[in-house]
């Protein structure tokens, strides 16, 4: 008798792995054939420091700009790339045992190169895509801006003077 419970309990096991296997892929398969219906021609979106400047346009104008855009942005994507692998390398030297002070601050001298190479290259980037739109399409992408609001659970900008004045949140 318990050789019968035991075989029932890991048929049903057996049949909710497969039953949860079987939603996550349909989930994962939906998302796929959502994001080619809705007339993605990439897999790669756009740069989040670009998708704003189209975010208001006509389907149509969104797509011909998107195109244009992403055929431009593979040597911002390598310098962003550069970037955080930079961050990285900071961040494990910060932890490093033994620490060492040069390395550190070495790495810190290749991040701020590599920072200063990928916001050089965005806004390069960005003035080339604005230059695309025409003065009333230019005109709606800055109303974007301005309306959009904080980002994501961060506080409204108040600026720097006001950020150091507050008390730092509770623990």
């Amino acid at each position: 008798m318990t050789r019968i419970d035991a075989s029932r309990r890991l048929l049903i096991g057996l049949a909710v792995s497969l039953s949860l296997n079987l939603f996550f892929i349909g989930g994962i398969a939906s998302r796929a054939y959502l994001m080619r219906s809705e007339g993605a021609t990439s897999d790669r979106p756009l740069p989040p420091s670009l998708g704003w400047i189209i975010a208001d346009l006509e389907p149509a104008r969104q797509e011909a700009l998107r195109e244009k855009i992403r055929g431009r942005t593979m040597e911002g994507r390598a310098a962003r790339i550069r970037m955080l692998k930079a961050q990285r390398e900071s961040n494990r030297l910060m932890s490093a045992t033994p620490y060492d002070a040069a390395a550190l601050s070495a790495a810190f001298e290749e991040l701020r190169a590599a920072a200063a190479d990928y916001q050089r290259l965005s806004h390069m980037e960005t003035a080339q895509a604005l230059g695309e739109l025409t003065d009333a399409e230019r005109s709606a992408a800055l109303a974007f801006l301005q309306r959009r609001g904080p980002r994501e659970g961060r506080p409204p900008h108040e600026g720097r003077e006001g950020r150091m004045d507050r008390e730092p949140p509770p623990r």
